[in-house]
């Protein structure tokens, strides 16, 4: 049975997103992917996927769509709920929570509510899109026309090809989702550390900046106090590669965090690089929060990046069954011991375990 998945409204910013173009930067392709793929794996572990199998990335709103040729199993990987209507008007209406899977049957309409305190979430889909990958990647890149549909962020009337979902499966959810860290982003200086000051470097990793409402995928700019090249260095250079994370500092003094669809070359000296670890934090920055950066070594950044694989790790292991408040459940009555201790009625001062004088 052929089954889509319909935009009857895509929200502000929804594509088609997986792990993303990796080994091209040579060539001028840019990365894209997921801007956060923590999100993505555990998403995806909700709905027996891959990691990295594309879904539907949406940013601060998220879409409306509709079900063709269920069932079609999905999850929600987004701090955000959501509204299934059922096709038979005779059903209520289901609120789907944060971090949980769910199955659209024909007909059946989702409405994603705005996110809450985050940037992006993700809509995965069991079995994947049925989309053919464009140099070696399902991910949209909007600026070259690459990826996803029609090399296009998702609008009305699209339809989305999925392979079909296996209808049996339970309902999961996500019982100990990865929280997002407090602490300072973490960065490696460089590779233009050089062009600023001992005091400037210093400088950087004490204040605080807020992200501006220029914010997208290919890049986040900061606002702060001003962070100056030496002046016989300036800010500008000879152009060189560039790869998300890279923190470039302009002529304004205001750092740019350049991120997943961005350039593959630029002409800022960079003062450090967003550990890979903390990329996917970078994906939740809305506009107006502050930041902090902190300075780390390689050492500590391959250390941080195998404590977050262990995190993601345990959420993936604390999927359970998804059962409704108020809603009995039986897979835990048939399989859990519920008897606690008997009591011999022949003798009723005896307890089973009780120790004999």
């Amino acid at each position: 049975m052929t089954t889509s998945l319909e935009i009857l409204s895509p929200g502000l910013i929804s594509t088609l997103q997986d792990k993303g173009r990796f080994g091209m930067a040579s060539s001028g392709v840019p990365r894209a992917g997921a801007v956060d793929p923590v999100s993505l794996q555990i998403g995806n572990a909700l709905v027996g996927n891959d990691a990295y199998t594309a879904a539907i990335e949406f940013r601060f709103m998220g879409p409306k769509i509709k079900a063709h040729g269920g069932p079609i199993r999905l999850g929600l990987a987004a701090e955000t709920t959501a509204i299934l209507t059922r096709a038979d008007a005779d059903e209520d209406d289901v609120e789907i929570t944060p971090w949980r899977s769910f199955l659209m049957h024909e007909g059946d309409t989702l409405a994603i509510k705005p996110l809450k305190g985050s940037a992006t979430g993700y809509l995965t889909i069991g079995g994947g899109a049925d989309v053919a990958p464009v140099l070696g990647s399902i991910s949209t890149y909007a600026r070259a026309g690459l990826g996803g549909l029609d090399g296009a962020p998702l609008k009305e009337g699209d339809h989305i090809p999925t392979h079909a979902a296996r209808a049996t499966e339970i309902d999961r959810v996500v019982t100990k989702p990865c929280p997002l860290e407090a602490t300072p982003i973490r960065v490696i200086a460089g590779p233009q550390d050089d062009y600023f000051s001992t005091d400037t470097l210093t400088r950087f990793t004490a204040q605080p900046f807020t992200v501006s409402k220029d914010v997208d995928r290919m890049g986040i700019r900061l606002e702060g106090d001003e962070i100056n090249a030496l002046p016989e260095k300036g800010h500008d250079l000879i152009s060189d590669g560039s790869v998300p994370g890279a923190i470039q500092v302009p002529g304004s003094g205001q750092p740019i965090i350049l991120f997943t669809d961005c350039q593959t070359v630029g002409g800022y000296p960079k003062i450090g690089g967003v550990i890979a670890a903390d990329m996917h934090r970078l994906g939740q920055l809305l506009p107006g929060a502050e930041i902090q950066f902190e300075f780390v070594d390689l050492k500590t950044a391959q250390a941080i990046l195998k404590q977050q694989q262990e995190q993601i790790e345990k959420s993936i292991a604390s999927i359970a069954e998804y059962v409704e408040v108020g809603v009995i459940n039986q897979n835990a009555l048939y399989t859990q011991n519920l008897i606690d201790g008997i009591v011999d009625a022949d003798r009723p001062d005896h307890f089973a375990g009780q120790l004999e004088a």
